[in-house]
Formats: C-alpha cells, structure tokens, sequence
C-alpha cells in the first residue's frame, strides 16, 4: 500500500547571508516549487510557511489528491539538520520511507538532478547528520547538482566546502531556475507514485 503522508524537507543554513549559496539550493528550490503548485492551481494560493518551534522547522503542510505533503525547512544550521528531520517524523509519525531530502550535490554539474533512496551521505554533512540522527539511510534523496561546467579541476581538487557557503553568480542561479521545471515533474512523480 503506498504512503498517502510524506515529508519533503529543503536542506539549508538559515541565517540570511547563506541565501544565494550552493548549500542553500533545497531551500530555494522547495521555495519555487511552492510557488508553482500554486501557480498551476494545484494547492490554494497564499500558503504561509509556519514556524513551528517543536521540531526545530518552518513547516508548510499541504494535499495534492489523496497525499498528504509537509514540506520543511530546518532552521537547524546544515550540519545538525538530523536534530530536526527526527523530530518532524516523530512528531508527524511518518515513516523514513515517506521522507525525501533535497539537498545540494557538489559532486553532480550544475543544472543535474538525481533521486535516490537509501544511499550514503557521500560526505555531504547534512545528509550524514539525517543519517546519524535515523541510524538509517532508508530514506529518499532528491540531490541537485551545484558544480559549475566551469571549474575544471576534478572533484579531489574542488574545495567543496568553501563553495557551498558563497553566494552564487547570477549565471549560475540561472542556470539551476532554468532547470526547476524539470525537477519539479521528478518530484511530482515522486508524490503521486511512491
């Protein structure tokens, strides 16, 4: 029987200068994606995110069908974001294998994305995070690719840390907005499907 409840949670630093970073990109995409289903009159218009202070999270609780859907943004920095992702599903009392995390890739070009389920955290800190808090990986990934066509060094070289945490150029959240639409039907497919 598929799970009618799922909790999509937007990895992300929340203080404001971590904005238009790479790290940031699960939230800036659950952000777009918000704004679309209401664009496209799936859910109704004018949704306010709450602060819930319990599970450590803005918290936006929507139906799309007959699923439930409550998406999350941590206001755990990144590298705790296991406290919070425990606490949303014991609170929502929903099971690992109805959580998705949206997390940036470092890893995968940007403008890429990838689903997943049940893979390790392949040294991104918030995803290690979940894993720790769950003692499980037996959940779902939606990774976005954030390495630009233009670093040429390979992966060893790339200082991934240091690049997460600056601001992108305007080129490059361009180049990842072009690529929401796309996302968007992976995720949908996601919901309806799993």
């Amino acid at each position: 029987m598929q799970n009618t409840k799922k909790i999509v949670v937007g990895l992300n630093n929340p203080e404001k200068k971590y904005d238009a970073t790479p790290h940031n990109i699960g939230k800036v995409f659950l952000e777009w994606l918000i704004e679309k289903l209401e664009n496209d009159q799936k859910i109704e218009k004018g949704l306010k995110w709450k602060n819930n202070k319990k599970v450590l999270a803005k918290t936006l609780e929507i139906k799309i069908g007959h699923k439930d859907i409550v998406f999350v943004l941590p206001s755990t920095f990144m590298n705790n974001s296991g406290n919070c992702v425990s606490k949303i599903l014991n609170y929502y009392d929903i099971d690992t294998k109805g959580l998705m995390i949206v997390h940036d890739e470092s890893d995968m070009l940007l403008g890429k994305a990838k689903l997943g389920f049940s893979h390790s955290a392949a040294g991104h800190r918030g995803v290690d995070s979940v894993i720790q808090s769950l003692n499980t990986q037996s959940f779902w990934r939606f990774r976005i690719g954030i390495r630009p066509a233009d670093i040429t060094q390979s992966k060893y070289q790339f200082k991934a840390g240091d690049y997460v945490v600056k601001k992108m150029s305007k080129e490059n959240q361009k180049i990842l907005e072009d690529n929401f639409e796309k996302f968007y039907l992976d995720m949908m497919r996601w919901i309806i499907n799993s």
